[in-house]
């Protein structure tokens, strides 16, 4: 446990000095940072309902805005729900993340979900909008000395996917603090548009030659290793007042 603890310790302080070389982490900052809850939901529906109902929760922990994503493909388990928290830094994600324990919930809620695990995330390339939809879901491994190439290949590309048409098209990167064995030496790539139609659009016009395509080529070439793939439908139900 203390070597998996040290490699993240050293990943992320790797990843981080090379982005800061680039002048990129401070900026990156600035979009905040969200902490997940994984859990797999007995019924997803009604487990959705019980979270829904409580807002007085995320007003406890400080939360700027939170929602949740469900797998739709390429499941790790049944009820694969991701509950994710938004917050204005990685400082107010800790401490709100303090203030509640997802291994010691009400009994109510425990009979409802099976909790997996919990991770904190700071943005590389955070999201230029808080807009939750259709979502590619990507674990990745990449070397640390690449990240500032792979952070500028992405904002090169959501542009162009943009610009072609593909209005809703947002992406973002981030790196996992204190996610356990399950996130350990990877990053969380994310691709999202509207919904289902918008996305499969998108992909479309890559396999008909589309004119990001190298762009999209150059990003992926920078990528070691996919560690996992998924599709997610993710929607936000809470904003802070």
């Amino acid at each position: 446990m203390k070597k998996a603890i040290l490699i993240i310790g050293l990943f992320l302080a790797a990843v981080s000095s090379n982005v800061l070389g680039d002048g990129l982490l401070a900026e990156e900052q600035s979009k905040g940072a969200f902490t997940t809850l994984m859990v797999a939901a007995k019924d997803t529906e009604k487990y959705l309902k019980s979270v829904k109902s409580n807002p007085a929760l995320y007003q406890t922990i400080g939360a700027d805005a939170g929602g949740y994503c469900r797998t739709v493909s390429g499941q790790d388990y049944a009820g694969q729900l991701m509950m994710w928290t938004a917050f204005p830094s990685v400082t107010a994600a800790l401490v709100g993340a303090s203030k509640y324990d997802p291994s010691n919930a009400p009994r109510a809620m425990e009979n409802m979900r099976e909790f997996k695990y919990g991770a904190t995330w700071a943005p590389l390339k955070g999201f230029p909008r808080l807009d939750p939809g259709y979502e590619r879901a990507m674990r990745i491994k990449v070397s640390p000395a690449n990240v500032p190439a792979l952070v500028a290949a992405l904002t090169k590309l959501e542009k162009e996917i943009q610009d072609a048409g593909h209005e809703t098209f947002i992406n973002g990167l981030f790196v996992a603090i204190g996610g356990g064995t399950q996130e350990a030496g990877t990053l969380y790539l994310k691709s999202i548009t509207s919904d289902e139609k918008t996305h499969g659009a998108v992909i479309d016009d890559y396999f008909a030659g589309a004119s990001w395509g190298s762009t999209y080529l150059q990003a992926t070439s920078l990528i070691d290793e996919v560690v996992n793939d998924q599709f997610e439908v993710c929607e936000q139900f809470y904003t802070a007042e």
